[in-house]
């Protein structure tokens, strides 16, 4: 990481105080993202490893957990029959 001193850059005073309440501040250059202000605490929080079960330990325990019963298949297509057809491409916007 590279370090500089802030006498040698200009930071107008609502990008400080956007950082001060930890807000990401994004600088624009020609209407596109060119740099990203962050506190550096949260910086440090980024940079840590995540909590949580590592997959292989979730896959396991949803593999330990009960099958679905006979009649769950059937169920189903009662719903879909109640529902109607899905739609062909279920990310298009309605």
């Amino acid at each position: 990481m590279t370090t500089i001193k802030a006498d040698e850059v200009r930071i107008p005073r609502r990008a400080r105080e956007a950082v001060a309440l930890h807000e990401k501040v994004i600088v624009m250059n020609r209407e596109r993202p060119a740099f990203v202000i962050l506190h550096p605490d949260d910086h440090e929080q980024a940079s840590r490893p995540r909590r949580g079960r590592p997959l292989r330990d979730a896959l396991a325990r949803l593999a330990q957990a009960a099958p679905p019963d006979a009649n769950f298949g059937v169920d189903m297509e009662s719903v879909l029959r109640d529902v109607g057809p899905a739609p062909a491409d279920p990310w298009e916007l309605s």
